[in-house]
């Protein structure tokens, strides 16, 4: 399916320029968001832009995420008709890091057909895609039956509670379906993602002088039998879970404990230490949910507390509940059927092992997958790129599925 030569132009165009913007924790984030809209206007394509309350930033962010800043999203919208599909894209960016040798990271360099810079797969590169596609259907005056949208948002690096969260939850946005143009790859749409829940476990002992052991009591010790009841009895009941769907990487079709990421030790190395703590991550399969998966990791803790006799606290830090839309949904069916025009074969349907913003809109009921272009290996890493191709190929198929949507 060729396009106009313009529409490819633009979608380089638009990469380009936008990798420029620093977008690191509401660094830069009303200048990309004033360049994405004056670039649909120029194509008569209708654009809002709300700014995310400052007392909803400061709910929702810690101190570490520059809460200070404000944030936007960008809402762009053509068609006619009450069914509406959306694209979304986050145009935050994680830190550069060090040791870039293609080019700075906010000072983009094309090489043959890949760009080079911070964000460019993870995913400049796919909101290029959604603008050219809204661009090129704006010029044609299509749909007629239905709407297309793109929401353009922040923050989804650090969760995404004031980006697709404020979107969905506080603006209503709750399209029919949803696309979000994560670099999935063009032989893979992500039809879900696997859900976590995070907790932090503490012991107490009694601290004392390193000389004089006998009056204190120890918690790290207390904390090793605690920690290794849960790998011996615990971890192997829930690894023993399979998912019945298949993921992007085999090893994650089954549920995980992941203990110690994180330790709590105050003290230095002369004292009988008094607090110790770990973390357990805890990641679903789609199968579970975060309730009940919450609810069994208390009961467990309880279980480990009572066998090993140490006393615990315990906090829960962070939840995300999987998301999963059925791999025969119309939905899914429409985005296969347009690969495989485009491409010439049918992409893989698997549950991404990692978190996005998905979540939100099938927690309201929306079914919602991912499908962009990029090598997803390639996001956060130093000397980031993307190829221009796979944007060609993704605007072509993003432009099938629109026309043909609801058909």
């Amino acid at each position: 399916m060729k396009l106009p030569n313009w529409v490819y132009e633009l979608s380089e165009r638009v990469l380009v320029e936008s990798i420029k913007f620093p977008t690191v924790l509401g660094e830069s984030y009303y200048d990309i968001v004033k360049y994405y809209s004056d670039i649909l206007k120029e194509y008569g394509v209708h654009v809002t832009i709300h700014e995310v309350p400052r007392d909803y930033i400061v709910k929702h962010l810690s101190a570490s995420m520059n809460p200070s800043k404000p944030r936007y999203i960008l809402l762009a919208r053509i068609g006619f008709g009450e069914r509406v599909l959306q694209f979304n894209g986050h145009y935050d960016v994680v830190a550069p890091g060090e040791g870039w040798s293609i080019t700075d990271p906010f000072k983009p360099k094309r090489i043959d057909y890949r760009v080079y810079g911070r964000g460019s797969v993870d995913m400049k590169g796919g909101i290029a895609a959604i603008i050219s596609t809204i661009a090129y259907l704006s010029s044609t005056k299509e749909p007629k039956d239905h709407v297309i949208e793109a929401a353009i948002v922040p923050d989804e690096e650090i969760g995404g509670e004031t980006g697709t969260g404020y979107l969905v939850r506080e603006l209503k946005s709750r399209p029919d379906w949803a696309i979000i143009a994560e670099p999935s790859g063009l032989e893979t749409i992500w039809i879900g993602h696997k859900g976590a829940v995070w907790a932090e476990v503490y012991v107490k002992g009694r601290q004392a002088h390193g000389s004089t052991p006998w009056k204190g009591d120890n918690a790290f010790e207390k904390m090793v039998y605690l920690a290794k009841y849960i790998i011996d009895n615990i971890k192997p009941r829930i690894e023993s879970r399979r998912s019945n769907y298949e993921y992007d990487e085999p090893e994650s079709k089954k549920a995980t404990m992941v203990l110690g990421g994180k330790l709590v030790a105050p003290g230095s190395i002369n004292i009988v230490p008094g607090l110790v703590g770990f973390s357990i991550d805890r990641r679903l399969i789609v199968e579970e949910n975060v309730e009940d998966a919450e609810k069994e990791l208390l009961e467990y803790l309880d279980e480990a507390s009572k066998a090993t006799k140490v006393n615990i606290d315990i906090k829960i830090v962070a939840r995300l509940q999987p998301a999963f839309t059925k791999p025969d949904s119309r939905l899914v069916k429409k985005v296969n059927t347009a690969a495989k025009e485009v491409i010439g074969r049918e992409p893989r349907k698997v549950v991404c092992t990692g978190g996005l913003d998905l979540h939100y809109y099938t927690e309201a009921g929306v079914n919602a997958i991912s499908y962009g272009p990029g090598d997803p290996s390639l996001a956060h890493k130093v000397d980031e790129y993307i190829d221009l191709r796979s944007i060609y190929r993704i605007i072509e198929i993003y432009s099938l599925i629109a026309r043909n949507a609801f058909t």
